[in-house]
């Protein structure tokens, strides 16, 4: 069933993890994807797997660290197809894992403009394009967005940040007909995970490798949520422990 047949997703980190289970998901559900990466060809071999199973991708490039090449990158999403449905803030940096006072400054203002500014941007830029369509905007959040945790000064506050533009986007995107939806996928086997477990800075760092679960699982959740399954629940903050996705992991729907 192509639940999504023929809509223009676009997704933010795409390369690995959850941006590209999810990007797999949702090409086998009939989306146009426009796949973000950082550098030109990292999304090569995930758009050759899409297209050889009869799906559709393009791949944009863009540094979300670079705030001033938003417009540029906007400007990019919306040549391929001229129009986004569903827009997927997946983006993100743990970096710099640092106690306060030992903070590398460079890498602080990266981290806030890689998972709140660029992002935010990307969504004032494309506005209008995604009232046209009425798009369904996804939010990546984390448990870190509501709970403090040593050394993830930078990733806490600006997930916290970024659960309140959510909030906005709401507010501001009700008239024309705009949803958003922060979404917190647990404790996935990523890359990130691998650093978060390397640098041992805090609790996250020991819990057993065995309660993450694989990136397929958020993944069949954002699917659902894009496919309007989740439009009149309280879209601010949602999460993967939540009752409601417990069917969706456990019976395999969405597959």
């Amino acid at each position: 069933m192509n639940i999504l047949n023929d809509k223009i997703v676009f997704i933010s980190g795409s390369r690995s993890g959850i941006g590209r289970s999810t990007a797999l998901l949702m090409a086998k559900k009939g989306a146009r994807l426009i796949l973000h990466c950082k550098k030109k060809g990292d999304c090569k071999d995930l758009i050759q797997e899409i297209i050889q199973n009869g799906g559709n991708a393009k791949e944009i490039v863009g540094d979300l660290s670079r705030v001033s090449k938003i417009p540029n990158l906007a400007k990019s999403i919306i040549e391929v197809w001229g129009g986004v449905d569903v827009m997927i803030n997946n983006a993100a940096t743990i970096l710099p894992m640092s106690m306060l006072g030992n903070l590398d400054i460079v890498e602080l203002e990266k981290s806030i403009n890689i998972n709140l500014t660029a992002q935010l941007a990307l969504i004032s830029e494309l506005w209008t394009v995604l009232s046209n369509s009425k798009a369904r905007v996804i939010n990546i959040l984390s448990g870190a967005s509501n709970h403090p945790r040593k050394g993830w000064s930078s990733y806490c506050a600006s997930k916290a940040a970024f659960h309140m533009i959510t909030k906005q986007v709401n507010l501001e995107g009700k008239e024309s007909g705009i949803k958003c939806f922060g979404f917190s996928p647990g404790l996935v086997k990523t890359k990130m995970q691998m650093k978060i477990r390397k640098s041992k800075i805090n609790e996250i760092s020991f819990l057993p490798e065995n309660n993450m679960i694989d990136p397929i699982e958020p993944a069949k959740c954002i699917l659902s949520i894009a496919s309007g399954k989740f439009d009149n629940f309280d879209r601010n903050f949602l999460d993967i422990r939540d009752k409601i996705f417990k069917k969706i992991i456990s019976q395999g729907i969405f597959k």
